[in-house]
């Protein structure tokens, strides 16, 4: 029983399916605190979190013998060989490269054992190794990683899990030794260079957050812990899956459809002819979100919304209620942190957050909230006047909030979420999204001929501007179709930036799922599309871009939870920017102009509300860690710190909270907030400077650059020259200062 942490991608597993198969519980980190009032940065202790693997996975290989297995026998001239790949041959060579990893660390840890001179070079003779045998295996993970996704066919759930199972478990062995523990901590950091402090700190992290410094009961105990917490974790996510689906209501009215936008009609269509126009509709929760924007019955919304609040509760009876489960998990949680030397499960976590301190968060996110209730009063207060003024009668309740809060953008902004698509061509996002990367980081993006694995993707090479040769290739695989996973966004590192990779490229792959090109019209974005490409392409140049040595701090790998969005979040800020905006819309027939003035204004649009909203589900995933009292107690104490609407009796929502208890971010949910603080305050600087490539260069240095190789605390400071503050943050909720 171990853990494992140093891949971002599984951190963010339950996200997007590929990842929700690779779940863990933790991930690794040290910490750094806002300075509230600008003043010093504390950087506590080292820390990491963890994740729970399973031993005793039987590979059975395929009998193939691919010649010459020194060199990755699925690449061809440095890029993946597309035409030649199989099932066979993937895991022959997946196979080799985790029996030779096992092989390097048990023999680096026979090195360590046997040595009684104590002549050992930490780096050269045993980071070295790992990196040079673990370049392999985390180049041929990434590849099959990005097959699995966009080929089920070429490589099944079934046959991808159970290798990559056998893998992370073998990756996690160099964290797992005794002796090679013992021997990074007791070496001088002072005498490392700042990225080699970061490569010891993270096995040190590893290490004692995998029970090594525990005793012989302890660490018996430690287990026995992990064991039961893995269970239950499970149950969770199980209960709630199994629950999800069961949700359902046929509707045969056509006015409660009428305006629905046509992807949603077709989502919830189970008319046998094949119209989507002339129903009947069920609706599921899947699509529960976006039908309560469109919905102009209330009694239908009220439903629908309910349906969401009791996923895996009591309503869904004895064998799926998540009830119990969750207070096993709390307590599991609470003696796992108590055993390591913890007061709470909340107090660990805060070990691999730039946080610092519990305290320092709640301080925070207080800071926050007082504006952001202050400011949701003044808003649904606007937005109940103005669905009285169009014939609405009674109170505004949660469940109105979607229905009127689209009807009221409309007006206020022209913001039609069904038109809006006609401007945001995928071509033309992504064809202005280069340009503006190009001109900010001073890069060129050239597609190359090179065979990729679809017709539909495009192998995208980057070079600095000033050179001939690429410094990093981009997959992009965008449209839906059989036999792909599908997926909102998703970056996968194919290959790491690192030494042990010598002259090989970076490489990576985005894997979305819109809508393909038809013969009537190009694929067309909704704005949350267009947000995801920025998103993704932000945390793809992280791993593409990343200038450090080692694998372990490569690109994503080492870089504290709260700091990992930050990137992607300032490239979503970007299109505040009416420039940029410019450069990536315009009608698809007639390039006429996006009928929006400002997206600014659209964002600042019920800010108060859900910056409340994301407060509260922050607070009481701390809470739920940190204090002992039973769960539906906590609901009700907090729920009125946040919210100006009345807790409804039959709300459930813990029961349902995925993230927090069968996914990665118990005690962690608050790191989109901090994230979105840290990005919206380097923003600033975009937003202050007129030569927007000076910024954009300095950016590049720091944020895509340094990956883990340096702690994020100090990233910011090179970027920005000063500690992190929430001002930004609160200057983005709430009308401009300019507006009335």
């Amino acid at each position: 029983m171990f853990f494992i942490l140093n891949d971002y991608f599984y951190r963010r597993a339950l996200c997007y399916c590929f990842v929700t198969c690779c779940r863990f519980i933790f991930s690794v980190g040290r910490t750094m605190a806002v300075s509230l009032f600008k003043g010093k940065l504390w950087i506590p202790k080292s820390f990491r979190l963890f994740q729970q693997i399973r031993n005793g996975y039987i590979v059975l290989l395929p009998e193939s013998n691919p010649e010459n297995l020194n060199q990755n026998p699925l690449f061809k001239s440095g890029l993946p060989d597309f035409e030649n790949l199989t099932l066979d041959n993937c895991s022959m060579t997946f196979g080799k490269y985790i029996l030779d990893f096992e092989h390097c660390v048990r023999e680096t840890e026979n090195k360590v054992v046997g040595n009684k001179e104590g002549g050992i070079d930490i780096f050269e003779d045993v980071i070295d190794h790992f990196e040079e045998s673990g370049a392999q295996l985390e180049t041929t993970w990434g590849l099959l990683k990005t097959l699995f996704m966009v080929d089920n066919k070429l490589i099944p759930p079934d046959k991808y899990m159970s290798l990559h199972e056998r893998a992370r478990s073998a990756r996690s062995l160099k964290y797992r030794s005794r002796y090679i523990y013992n021997l990074l901590k007791g070496c001088d950091l002072n005498k490392l260079t700042e990225e080699e402090q970061r490569v010891v700190s993270k096995f040190r992290l590893e290490g004692k957050l995998n029970g090594l410094e525990l005793g012989a009961e302890g660490a018996e105990l430690f287990q026995q812990i992990l064991i039961k917490l893995t269970k239950e974790t499970n149950d969770f996510g199980e209960k709630y899956k199994i629950s999800f689906p069961k949700y359902s209501h046929t509707i045969t009215d056509g006015m409660v459809t009428r305006d629905f936008p046509e992807d949603l009609l077709k989502s919830l269509s189970i008319n046998r002819s094949g119209n989507q126009y002339e129903g009947p509709w069920s609706i599921n929760l899947k699509h529960a979100e976006k039908f309560l924007k469109f919905c102009p019955d209330r009694r239908l919304r009220w439903n629908t919304w309910l349906a969401q609040r009791q996923i895996s509760s009591v309503e869904s009876g004895p064998q799926l209620n998540n009830s119990k489960t969750i207070e096993a998990i709390r307590k599991l949680r609470k003696d796992m942190a108590n055993v390591l030397g913890y007061i709470t499960y909340a107090h660990m976590s805060m070990e691999t957050k730039m946080a610092g301190s519990l305290s320092n968060v709640q301080q925070t996110l207080d800071i926050l909230l007082n504006k952001a209730k202050q400011l949701q009063s003044s808003e649904i207060e606007s937005l109940q006047e103005f669905a009285e003024d169009r014939g609405f009668r009674g109170r505004l309740e949660l469940w109105d909030v979607p229905f009127w809060e689209r009807r009221q953008k409309q007006e206020l902004f022209n913001w039609d979420e069904r038109k809006l698509k006609e401007y945001f061509s995928y071509e033309k996002v992504i064809n202005g999204l280069l340009d503006v990367c190009s001109e900010m980081f001073s890069l060129r993006f050239e597609v190359a001929k090179s065979k990729t694995w679809h017709q539909d993707v495009k192998l995208i090479n980057i070079y600095d501007q000033d050179s001939s040769r690429p410094i990093a290739g981009l997959y992009i695989d965008p449209f839906a179709r059989e036999g792909k996973t599908y997926t909102p966004g998703q970056v996968v590192c194919i290959r790491p930036s690192a030494r042990a990779l010598g002259p090989s490229i970076p490489l990576a792959a985005i894997v979305f799922s819109f809508k393909p090109p038809s013969s009537k019209e190009p694929s067309l974005l909704d704005f949350e599309g267009v947000e995801n490409i920025f998103k993704k392409f932000g945390h793809a140049l992280q791993q593409l871009l990343s200038t450090v040595n080692y694998i372990e701090v490569s690109g994503l790998s080492y870089i504290e939870w709260d700091a990992v969005e930050v990137v992607s979040n300032v490239m979503s800020l970007w299109l505040n920017d009416p420039e940029i905006l410019e450069k990536i819309s315009g009608h698809y027939k007639t390039n006429e102009p996006l009928p929006v003035t400002s997206l600014d204004d659209v964002r600042r649009h019920l800010s108060g509300y859900y910056m409340s909203e994301e407060i509260y589900k922050a607070n009481l995933d701390l809470e739920l860690h940190s204090s002992t009292e039973f769960w539906n107690k906590i609901v009700k104490r907090l729920w009125p710190e946040h919210f100006i609407f009345d807790l409804d009796p039959s709300d459930l929502h813990p029961c349902s909270m995925v993230q927090s208890f069968a996914g990665v971010f118990g005690a962690a949910y608050f790191s989109h907030i901090w994230a979105k603080m840290l990005a919206q305050d380097v923003y600033t600087s975009f937003q202050a400077e007129k030569d927007k490539k000076t910024v954009g260069l300095r950016f590049r240095d720091t944020f895509l650059s340094f990956g883990g190789a340096c702690h994020p605390s100090e990233v910011f400071r090179r970027f920005q020259g000063r500690d992190p503050s929430p001002e930004a943050l609160l200057a983005s909720i709430g009308k401009r200062q300019t507006e009335s």
